[in-house]
């Protein structure tokens, strides 16, 4: 591994857990779309290059949709790590729950205020972003989804790939999100459900 791929995984906000390679097992009713997603994996430089998005979904929980992404994350790091990304990073990892819940906090600490303001940066130039665990609260505010609105529609309209993890099926991804952020997830998007 180059010194410049360790820097990029070290910046990317991926969680050390998903740093290790870590084996998956499919189910035999998901093993067409383990196939699917180790063929995202294999190409994903082309993935990101043509600005696709992906969602992976399962009512289940703990059955590989966050390992699934950051490997297709890390492999595309590892295709790009021969390039200079100035004032960014090449991917970003961003659990979806926890930031918004950060982003609040960092109204009032000054601290985790710098912290934020770095990973919304790397949300607008990052060419990769994972948001793990979509609208994984019941209870997502009309605040946090014109925050999800406004990343996700400037990564949209620009080209920039995501790759969305989510325990919602998309017809309840529907009464999730609003109609408009709805849209720009699920109607730019390749559905993989297991």
């Amino acid at each position: 591994m180059s010194n410049l791929e360790k820097l990029y995984l070290k910046n990317s906000n991926i969680p050390k857990r998903y740093l290790e390679e870590i084996k998956l097992v499919p189910a035999k009713v998901d093993r067409q779309a383990y196939l699917d997603l180790n063929d995202i994996r294999t190409n994903a430089k082309e993935f990101v290059d043509s600005g696709d998005n992906l969602i992976i979904c399962s009512t289940s929980v703990g059955n590989g949709k966050t390992t699934w992404a950051t490997k297709i994350m890390k492999s595309y790091i590892s295709s790009v790590s021969n390039y200079s990304f100035k004032k960014s990073t090449p991917a970003l990892y961003i659990n979806v729950a926890s930031f918004l819940s950060e982003k609040k906090q960092a109204i009032s600490d000054k601290t985790l205020l710098s912290h934020i303001m770095d990973l919304e940066s790397k949300l607008l130039t990052s060419k990769l972003v994972v948001f793990d665990d979509l609208c994984v609260r019941g209870d997502t505010s009309q605040y946090d989804l014109s925050q999800l609105y406004y990343w996700i529609d400037y990564r949209s309209s620009n080209k920039l790939s995501c790759i969305y993890t989510t325990n919602l099926l998309p017809a309840q991804l529907e009464n999730a999100l609003d109609a408009r952020l709805y849209s720009r997830v699920v109607n730019y998007s390749r559905i993989i459900t297991f």
